[in-house]
């Protein structure tokens, strides 16, 4: 008997889907009976089908009997959750590591949003595809993973399609780039079960999910999105933790949130969060984009990451660029990093200068960067003249 898509209702009653069959019995064969009920009934159309299709091998009575003492241990277990665990007992395991770095941790989820249309999807793309072929490439290192795209936006050819131009651009035959993809057009947590036999038979190690709200339902709404970050979390177990990868859309207004729709949940939830910007001129072929570290709970908050994606002919290539100092991008940088930026540029100067190159900066401001960053160093305190240390 295998139990499945369980169900709670306001009186805390337990249902769930229920498949009987014969054990190891060929694809398509051995099917004695499947349908839903309540783990405290009494399962009498079961067991009437059970008794039908199966009497061969069963009376009425034991197809009772056996559906009684399915119920009662599936139900202790479904109510206990997961058992307790000593940490004393636990071997040291040390901070959880990256599958990807610096984006992606192993069996965690992380959110990578921003507003529609700038290349979100295309460069999650791109990160999934250097997990499932370990590339390293733009001050990115990843694990050779086993990855799933849980796609409810585009289409097959289309995701087929700036697969191979991706491919083609890191120097990796399509044919090697052997993503498991999924069309989907239901919320995550409605088939969670079914990603999950997905998930066991490519034991996979990471789902990117395009795009939060259609796979959450409704991502404004905090149970909804409560969840559908447990059916992601329901899907690590003791043998295997998955990780996954959500591409989250804003509008103008919410850029400034902090987080993707503005919910308190799509910023707590995932253990780290990056704000996807795109700086792109009319006509040009090529595209500016920077991430910005907003949240994470597994380590520091990192300094933006750039890249330039380009189009070419049957490609499209990834560039690593320094965002700290692009044109759009370096105003969005930490006042520490546009200090060393200068300094790095104009040599050693003194603060009243310092604070004339960085706009929008105040004094104050300047100061406190100064003083509290072991990158600067104070090289003349009569006259307050500031340098890079020496590493």
């Amino acid at each position: 008997m295998t139990v499945e898509r369980f169900d709670t209702d306001r009186h805390q009653n337990v249902s769930a889907e229920i498949t009987v069959r014969v054990l190891n019995s060929p694809e398509g064969e051995g099917h004695i009976t499947r349908g839903r009920a309540g783990l405290l009934s009494t399962f009498r159309t079961l067991v009437d089908d059970a008794t039908d299709f199966g009497g061969e091998r069963n009376s009425k009575d034991d197809w009772r009997v056996m559906f009684k003492q399915m119920a009662n241990a599936v139900l202790e277990r479904h109510r206990m959750g997961e058992p307790l665990i000593n940490l004393a007992e636990m071997e040291p395991v040390g901070q959880k590591p990256y599958i990807l770095t610096p984006f992606i941790y192993e069996g965690n989820p992380t959110v990578i949003y921003g507003r529609g249309g700038v290349g979100k999807s295309l460069f999650c793309l791109y990160l999934a595809i250097l997990l499932q072929t370990g590339q390293d490439q733009n001050r990115l290192t990843a694990k050779k993973s086993s990855v799933i795209y849980l796609d409810y936006e585009a289409d097959p050819e289309e995701s087929k399609h700036r697969a191979d131009l991706i491919s083609h651009g890191i120097g990796v035959s399509p044919a090697n780039v052997e993503i498991h993809y999924r069309h989907c057009d239901v919320p995550l947590a409605s088939e969670i079960d079914v990603i999950q036999k997905y998930a066991n038979k490519v034991n996979a190690d990471c789902i990117v999910i395009d795009s939060a709200i259609p796979a959450c339902g409704n991502a404004l709404d905090p149970e909804i999105a409560g969840n559908f970050f447990r059916a992601l979390r329901s899907l690590n177990t003791s043998g295997r933790k998955i990780a996954s990868l959500i591409i989250g859309h804003t509008t103008k207004a919410q850029d400034n949130s902090g987080g993707p729709f503005g919910s308190v949940q799509w910023r707590n939830q995932p253990r780290t969060v990056w704000e996807f910007k795109a700086s792109q001129q009319m006509e040009q072929d090529e595209i500016d984009v920077q991430l910005i570290h907003q949240k994470v709970n597994l380590g520091k908050i990192l300094a933006p990451i750039g890249f330039k994606i380009r189009w070419g002919q049957g490609v499209v290539e990834f560039e690593s660029l320094d965002a700290r100092r692009h044109r759009v991008f370096g105003t969005d940088a930490p006042l520490a990093d546009r200090i060393e930026i200068q300094l790095e540029d104009h040599g050693a100067m003194a603060t009243d200068i310092l604070l004339g190159l960085l706009s929008g900066a105040t004094e104050n401001d300047v100061m406190e960067a100064l003083v509290r960053d072991s990158r600067f160093v104070m090289t003349n305190e009569d006259s307050e003249i500031w340098d890079l240390s020496a590493i």
